[in-house]
């Protein structure tokens, strides 16, 4: 619970933070019919009059319920009401990512380094597939995908304990795509979406696209309450119908969903007919032992649609993903067509060629031998300044590392200060260090090179002092 108060103490809270608590009251104001649709907001200098609160605080807090669907900003005219809605089962989520543009064009960038891969491997196939196959160009591709393509990445995710059959995969344009078609075959305008939490950029501007409002799990997928949250929301009023999760090292957490709670949660979806879309970019990048197996493993009903790509564990360029619809096919088949969109038959020949071949399994097997020497590192800079002062968890998988900030640091001061004297971290093309809601996300797949080192020791120090 929290109040307002007309002295000067401004707002008194507990457990919830000033923004949060502006944005909830907003909210049950609309949900009440308070603020009908298309009614007008107060100002943003009212609003800092009328709640004693800084200008960071109340847009922060407009923020939150624009990502949330309940208001949109227009043009010189401040903010309205998007849509009257129940906000009962929608609390506002105190990790939704409230950063602005720069962070978002960090995370946007945010890929594995470049010399994880083969470059030489690649033009070598490259320049193999053009010879043989010398009028694709010319061709139109295959809606679906490439057969050839389709039966290697089935016979793949066989070798992965998911058994899939090759006309039941559609190869799209990067993991990206498949997101969105799932996404429009299966929500409409308006639906309530269970998301992990911190959402991700992607994830959100995907939400945003179709204006759909994320109901986040506050959960992590490697915690023992996170399908117990899940099951309390689908009991709940006005249930959502569809789940976007990424089960194996999630972005930013790296949190790695247990066997156990993959079986749990398939058994819950068919209990109460939920879709889940699960995007496991990142599965192939275990840093030791077995790849983990996926949800889709577990699926005999179609209630999962799964979706993977290229992007992370093979090759970047090729911007080839693909996507198992289950019961979703004919759906998703019918928006593919209706997208007119297609692969490069050149770029699926060589992929089709790289796995046929086995390249895959030696590659897989040096980069995952990389991102865990490469973590290691950054992990023991960070045990050895930080000490006691904070949780330095394991990176299980992926290259991932996120150090979540105790509520009393500005996050946004954080990244602004990282900017200034530490721009090494920063950069455009490749950044070390980006700030993802209340925490900071380190990429653990960049090389360590002394000055980036030297960098990170110093920025280190510098947060220990803030801890």
């Amino acid at each position: 619970m929290y109040y307002y108060e007309t002295n000067e103490k401004a707002v008194c809270l507990m457990n919830v933070t000033k923004y949060q608590a502006l944005a909830d009251e907003l909210a049950r104001a609309i949900g009440d019919g308070k603020l009908s649709p298309n009614a007008r907001l107060p100002s943003v200098r009212e609003l800092m009059q009328q709640h004693r609160l800084s200008l960071a605080t109340v847009t922060k807090s407009l923020y939150v319920l624009e990502q949330l669907g309940l208001i949109e900003p227009r043009n010189k005219a401040g903010f309205y009401v998007k849509q009257s809605k129940s906000i009962a089962n929608a609390a506002v989520d105190a990790n939704l990512d409230l950063t602005v543009d720069g962070p978002i064009n960090a995370m946007c960038n945010w890929r594995p380094s470049v010399d994880l891969f083969p470059e030489q491997r690649w033009q070598s196939l490259l320049g193999s597939i053009i010879r043989r196959h010398p009028f694709l160009p010319t061709r139109h591709a295959q809606e679906f995908g490439h057969p050839r393509l389709r039966a290697e990445l089935a016979r793949r995710s066989a070798e992965n304990g998911c058994f899939l059959k090759e006309d039941e995969l559609i190869v799209t344009q990067g993991a990206t795509e498949a997101l969105l078609l799932a996404l429009r075959a299966t929500t409409q305008a308006g639906d309530r979406v269970l998301v992990q939490s911190p959402i991700g950029v992607l994830f959100r501007r995907l939400l945003e696209t179709f204006t759909l409002t994320p109901v986040p799990i506050l959960s992590r997928v490697d915690e023992t309450d996170f399908v117990a949250e899940i099951q309390k929301v689908l009991e709940g009023e006005n249930p959502p119908k569809v789940l976007l999760l990424v089960a194996n090292y999630h972005f930013p957490t790296g949190a790695l969903m247990p066997l156990m709670a993959k079986r749990n949660l398939i058994r819950l979806a068919e209990k109460h007919a939920l879709t889940i879309i699960e995007d496991d970019v990142y599965g192939d990048l275990q840093h030791e032992g077995a790849r983990p197996l996926t949800l889709k493993s577990f699926d005999l009903k179609g209630n999962v649609i799964y979706v993977n790509s290229s992007s992370k564990s093979l090759a970047p360029g090729l911007r080839i993903g693909w996507l198992a619809a289950g019961r979703w096919r004919k759906r998703i088949e019918y928006f593919k067509n209706a997208s007119a969109s297609s692969v490069s038959e050149l770029s699926q020949l060589v992929l089709a060629e790289f796995l046929a071949q086995g390249s895959h399994v030696p590659h897989l097997r040096k980069i995952r031998k990389q991102l865990k020497d490469r973590a290691g590192e950054y992990l023991s800079i960070l045990r050895l300044v930080l000490g006691k002062e904070a949780a330095i968890s394991t990176v299980l998988g992926g290259y991932s590392f996120w150090l979540a900030l105790p509520q009393i640091i500005s996050a946004d001061e954080v990244r602004s200060q990282i900017q200034v004297f530490w721009p090494l971290l920063d950069s455009p093309d490749s950044p070390q260090i980006v700030v993802v809601s209340q925490g900071l996300c380190f990429n653990t797949s960049v090389p360590l090179t002394d000055p980036l080192r030297q960098s990170l020791t110093a920025f280190c120090f510098h947060l220990r002092g803030l801890l």
